[in-house]
């Protein structure tokens, strides 16, 4: 798929970014043997235009982006701000941080391919070059371009913005989590076989990709007990890359919500891996802070961590666990979770 122009480059970025961005700085490397095929996106928050030290906060901002981006190690880029502006022609804010990250790529023999403001990403938004050619237009409509539809056709969601991700996977109703820790906390603590484990992982997977799943409070602590046995969260991680992928990651999001902590830190690393494996470094994200929040100190939250922050591309995740990553070996404490609980 082509993107043919500059505000087909700014309808690109939710797709690429899984969600609608505000209020920031994207940027995205270009690569392959054409040196224009477009590779990792990232975003960064934007610094306050009214604070005293912008032009501080703009250097790091700039410096910090553009050290992400060479992960990808980039033959070319796009550099967008995205922010709200007045006038008609409208006034680009933020050309200081522009010229800088401008700078930062061409001291790094980084072809800049576009330099862009555009007040959103949404179909009729403007946006305009912060270059001398001048040139300006209105984003099309994401769903009337070839590259938009195709991407969504794959299975990407795109959702209105980072809130919406971390709605994902934001704790269920508190009254339905207390219920289902106190019956962990009378479970066996050695959990059901490893074979029954993993069958009763199968089948709600199974639930999830036929649009049947339920998770009664039963159900999330036998599939929580299940998740601690390190045979189960193997089969979890094989899930994660085969034919039912899609209906796993599903899975991995309603336990993150449903499941009470600390053994909700599992599902949502799960569900970050799920996420790396797609390229989706945003939801990624969100899934480690949710799976850190839950258990500090995870070891696969820190190892996903560690691989999200070095840019790491979906067929080096998927070597990573043929290299047999697993999670940690045992549940949280029961003395940890009742410490919570009275904290």
């Amino acid at each position: 798929m082509r993107v043919r122009d500059q505000g087909e480059l700014v309808a690109a970025i939710p797709a690429m970014l899984g969600f609608h961005p505000r209020e920031s700085l994207v940027l995205m490397a270009t690569g392959g043997q054409s040196g224009r095929r477009l590779g990792l996106t990232l975003r960064v928050d934007l610094p306050p235009p009214e604070i005293a030290a912008y032009a501080e906060h703009a250097e790091v901002v700039a410096a910090s982006a553009v050290r992400g981006l060479l992960l990808d190690d980039p033959a070319g880029a796009v550099a967008a701000v995205l922010a709200p502006s007045t006038g008609d022609p409208p006034s680009l804010p933020h050309r200081r941080l522009a010229g800088l990250v401008a700078q930062a790529l061409a001291e790094r023999e980084v072809d800049v391919h576009a330099l862009l403001w555009a007040e959103s990403t949404t179909g009729g938004a403007r946006w305009a070059c912060y270059e001398p050619c001048g040139c300006w237009g209105l984003v099309p409509d994401p769903a009337a371009t070839e590259f938009v539809v195709a991407t969504v056709a794959e299975g990407r969601v795109v959702h209105p913005d980072r809130d919406a991700l971390e709605r994902l996977v934001a704790p269920a109703d508190p009254g339905a989590l207390r219920r289902r820790e106190e019956l962990l906390l009378r479970s066996d603590a050695g959990g059901a076989p490893g074979d029954t484990g993993a069958a009763a992982l199968d089948t709600a997977i199974a639930d999830a990709a036929a649009g049947r799943l339920t998770l009664s409070d039963t159900r999330v602590v036998a599939l929580a007990s299940a998740l601690g046995i390190p045979a189960v969260q193997a089969a979890a991680l094989q899930r994660s890359t085969g034919p039912r992928a899609v209906a796993a990651e599903q899975l991995w999001a309603a336990l993150a919500r449903e499941t009470p902590d600390p053994e909700a830190a599992v599902p949502a690393a799960l569900l970050a891996v799920s996420a790396l494996l797609r390229g989706d470094g945003a939801l990624a994200n969100v899934a480690l802070g949710r799976a850190e929040r839950a258990w500090p100190g995870h070891l696969l939250a820190g190892v996903l961590r560690t691989a999200a922050e070095a840019g790491l591309r979906p067929d080096e995740v998927r070597e990573w666990l043929r290299e047999g990553l697993t999670m940690e070996p045992a549940p949280a404490p029961r003395a940890t979770r009742r410490g919570r609980r009275s904290a």
